[in-house]
């Protein structure tokens, strides 16, 4: 005895045309072949086992679709057989389901030609319904490879693929308008990108990725936004980006009303380089002649990054390194001691970071003015001559509470989404990936 409703609300299909005429069987994959007439002998999944059930489709169509002729009934259109396929449809515990469907056939009489039932399940010369479809489209949002999501889904990478591409282009052409605030990064793309950095932009309000550009120099950026017109670029009102120099260069004159605002993230991230790598240069002196302090240094580098105001002075604890009770203040002080100028870089970059933190632009400058009555190492220097440089952009950082937060983020799950993907070779895939991964939510 069959159950076809059961099993039909099982599959969840909802098409009334469609009857089913036996239950779930359990087959091998070439007999799904053999009876959709695919001859696919070499395959390697020949044996299989896939889960189908049988039904025939009925769906008399209103008019011919070749000459147009309205069907009244038998004098314009008559049923002429019925044509056998196979029909992926979906899994049920891990196992694909194929429903084999027999779809009635209708000659016209008027054109003598024949046209197919049609059904809301799979779309015209398809063996693969809409549902799968959709999961492969879920799939893709999710940080894995193409090759695993077909092999789940079990269908082949290259439908993979062509649902990425299609459902990418569908999902965000290129844009017609600019946001109020727009946000701006580059990331690592594929080998034939020149240069190989690609552009994202986003909408530093909604947080919303408005493109992703194959290149990021001065020429290709300047042709994509003088796409736009003057109005609507004139509509920018602050542009977040980090202290690419190319991009102060040329985007205030493509912006004239735009206030450039770097990244507070990046400020803090330039001064704690820079006294990390001379920390690195003091630890290196220590190699041979003193190896406990050189210790000292390598190890508790974390400690010399850490706000002050955070430092611990109140619990003593011992540490294997030092000898007796210490604080995180007192190790510290240690290993400032250990060279004079590595205690002068780290009161002057803790002093500027501060100020950062209080967003006191007023104390930044004159933080940034008292630097230049010492001797600073070189790279040291070179960061407080980059932060001098920019000290109008940086005064909007201090301003605003805008930052390049969410596209650093973003940045990070493209990365992901090439680590999981194992490397793309074309950028326009990973750019439909990227806008489906960031957009797939949104809109559903």
């Amino acid at each position: 005895m069959t159950h076809t409703h059961s099993n039909q609300n099982l599959l969840g299909i909802k098409d009334p045309n469609i009857k089913f005429t036996s239950d779930l069987e359990q087959e091998t994959y070439q007999a799904v072949l053999a009876y959709r007439s695919s001859g696919k002998k070499n395959d390697r999944n020949l044996e299989k086992k896939v889960l189908t059930v049988c039904g025939y489709l009925d769906n008399m169509p209103s008019e011919c679709r070749y000459c147009g002729c309205v069907n009244n009934g038998a004098k314009d259109m008559v049923r002429n057989g019925r044509m056998k396929t196979a029909l992926l449809i979906g899994q049920y515990n891990f196992q694909p389901v194929y429903l084999k469907l027999e779809k009635q056939r209708y000659l016209c009489k008027h054109c003598r030609k024949t046209t197919v039932a049609k059904t809301s399940l799979i779309k015209r010369h398809c063996c693969i319904s809409n549902p799968v479809k959709q999961l492969i489209r879920e799939e893709l949002a999710e940080l894995q490879s193409m090759t695993l999501i077909g092999r789940h889904l079990n269908v082949s990478t290259h439908t993979v693929m062509r649902e990425l591409e299609r459902w990418g282009d569908n999902l965000r052409p290129r844009p017609a308008s600019l946001p109020i605030h727009l946000a701006i990064d580059e990331f690592k793309s594929v080998k034939h990108v020149i240069g190989s950095m690609s552009c994202i932009l986003m909408n530093n309000h909604t947080h919303e990725v408005i493109d992703i550009l194959e290149d990021r120099t001065q020429s290709y950026l300047r042709a994509y936004f003088l796409r736009f017109s003057l109005a609507e670029r004139l509509n920018v009102q602050t542009i977040t980006m980090d202290m690419y120099s190319p991009y102060h260069e040329f985007l205030p004159s493509l912006f004239p009303n735009a206030e450039i605002i770097i990244d507070r993230f990046h400020i803090v991230q330039l001064l704690h380089r820079v006294l990390n790598q001379y920390r690195i240069v003091v630890m290196n002196q220590f190699k041979n002649e003193r190896p406990r302090d050189y210790r000292k240094l390598k190890q508790l580098w974390k400690l010399l990054l850490k706000p002050r105001e955070t430092l611990d002075f109140e619990h003593y604890q011992t540490h294997r390194l030092f000898d007796g009770f210490m604080t995180e203040k007192r190790i510290v002080s240690y290993l400032t001691q250990l060279d004079t100028r590595l205690s002068l870089v780290y009161n002057h970059v803790h002093r500027i970071v501060e100020a950062v933190r209080r967003h006191s632009f007023k104390e930044l400058i004159h933080r940034l003015e008292e630097t230049k009555k010492y001797v600073f190492p070189q790279k040291v220097r070179t960061a407080f001559n980059t932060l001098f440089k920019y000290r109008l952009e940086i005064e909007n950082s201090l301003k605003y509470t805008l930052s390049n937060g969410v596209v650093e983020g973003t940045v990070n799950k493209i990365k992901m989404i090439k680590r999981s993907g194992y490397g793309y070779r074309n950028f326009g895939h990973l750019r439909c990936r990227i806008l489906i991964s960031t957009q797939f939510k949104k809109t559903n």
